[in-house]
């Protein structure tokens, strides 16, 4: 149970961070029906607060209302339209990325570290746990945007990179694919870390190149 006496805006809150978790890791599925009294009873709050939630998993895309069917997790996106979400991320990211390496100070880059060293560790692991990896790398691009200090720019990137975690954590991830983004993360903060303009927009640019090709090749279907 999420807790009684809560004020309804922390079960909403609350209510929300569960389904958005559930989503991203695949424990609830693309197109997957959401009823209300089920999410209500499995979270331990009433239903207003699991509606809210619900509404706002939908304005980020992450969940579709429809006439007369209600809620469900919103479908993998189909080949077309993940080129269309690649697209806006080159722009968006290297945008960013170009305020980042004149604005990040040594925390910044301290904290980006952190989050590689913890993705070298999962790759160099006996087997991969591409949930973490995936959050990780999430993780890993957030807070080298972030030094933008354009919260506008950091919140169109949240907005889509939710989309290609979920798209990644069906199409799996070879080791080898991991290996070769970890290279291309190092080259991404070592140009970072010495204010090397161009050779970030490079390193990034390449590294979204080797995403979308691989992600585009792979199709959109759910295996089975």
């Amino acid at each position: 149970m999420i807790g009684s006496g809560v004020p309804r805006d922390g079960l909403t809150d609350r209510s929300y961070e569960t389904l958005r978790d559930r989503i991203l890791d695949g424990r609830l599925a693309p197109a997957e029906r959401l009823q209300i009294d089920r999410l209500s009873k499995e979270l331990g709050v009433s239903h207003t607060p699991v509606r809210e939630a619900l509404n706002r998993l939908v304005s980020e895309k992450l969940v579709t209302l429809a006439p007369y069917k209600g809620f469900s997790v919103t479908p993998l996106l189909d080949v077309e339209s993940l080129r269309l979400l690649l697209e806006a991320r080159r722009v968006i990211e290297l945008g960013a990325l170009e305020r980042s390496v004149v604005l990040a100070t040594s925390s910044d880059l301290e904290g980006i570290r952190q989050v590689l060293a913890k993705l070298d560790g999962l790759v160099a692991g006996p087997e991969l746990d591409i949930v973490s990896f995936n959050q990780l790398d999430a993780e890993f691009h957030q807070m080298t945007i972030t030094p933008c200090r354009n919260p506008y720019l950091v919140g169109s990137y949240d907005d889509l990179r939710v989309h290609l975690q979920i798209a990644r954590y069906y199409r799996g991830r070879p080791a080898a694919d991991s290996q070769q983004a970890q290279t291309e993360h190092h080259a991404i903060v070592d140009a970072l870390a010495a204010g090397d303009r161009d050779t970030l927009i490079a390193a990034a640019s390449r590294h979204i190149d080797t995403v979308s090709e691989r992600l585009a090749g792979e199709g959109a279907e759910v295996p089975a």
